[in-house]
């Protein structure tokens, strides 16, 4: 009798736990959906505001390099390697400037090296019609130091309002998996994530990416702008 009510007991502290779990899951949400009908005219606004010439080769090669500089780093330090590499460009080296930022290591300088100069770099942006996903994975097969999520995070760079993928980083894993850091996710559980995000953004007649933003930003618990290129605050 005693074992069976401590299974018992077990059992019902189980349940209350579901419970309590599955109420802060839609707490969570509720919150969202509040963040983005209140924000999310100021995000297309931010989102018009660092939107890239795709003919400009300068404002291509910026969003490729952010997103390398800005994998496993805090966004601030992200930021200054940016305008440390865009005034180094094609010869930046580890030990003369970029190390005194958080989150950058020997690798980052070979791969924003390796970035193409000039009209090159325009090889790199969307084709007319290609779908998104297979944008972002060529990205992902082309360019050295960008893997899926940050794939998707240049791939998103080049037209932040229409872009149909999202940057599944350490924020939005916390959201949708639970997880406290980040980890690398098989490309399944990544396509599950994304399309979830997708399903928020149809509900308000907005893009993957520019849902994602919204969401990041009410995780992290403060508003980014992302105005960090030449010409972004026009």
């Amino acid at each position: 009798m005693d074992g069976g009510h401590r299974g018992w007991g077990i059992c019902v502290s189980q349940l209350a736990l579901g419970t309590i779990m599955e109420h802060s899951v839609r707490e969570r949400q509720r919150a969202i959906h509040r963040y983005i009908t209140l924000h999310r005219d100021t995000y297309r606004g931010m989102a018009t505001l660092i939107t890239p010439d795709p003919s400009n080769a300068s404002q291509v090669w910026a969003r490729l390099a952010f997103a390398i500089l800005s994998a496993n780093a805090p966004f601030e330090h992200a930021v200054g390697a940016l305008a440390y590499c865009a005034k180094h460009k094609g010869r930046v080296e580890w030990g003369t400037g970029l190390e005194r930022y958080a989150g950058m290591v020997p690798a980052k300088v070979d791969y924003v090296n390796a970035l193409p100069l000039g009209g090159t770099v325009l090889t790199l942006t969307r084709h007319e019609d290609e779908p998104w996903h297979d944008y972002r994975m060529r990205l992902y097969q082309d360019v050295a130091g960008l893997g899926l999520c940050k794939a998707s995070f240049a791939a998103a760079l080049m037209d932040p309002i229409e872009a149909d993928v999202a940057c599944v980083d350490t924020h939005i894993q916390r959201v949708y998996l639970g997880h406290g850091r980040f980890k690398a996710l098989n490309r399944a559980t990544y396509l599950e994530v994304e399309d979830q995000i997708r399903r928020v953004a149809r509900q308000y007649g907005l893009g993957t990416f520019l849902t994602q933003w919204l969401i990041w930003d009410h995780a992290r618990g403060r508003l980014t702008d992302h105005a960090v290129f030449p010409g972004a605050h026009k």
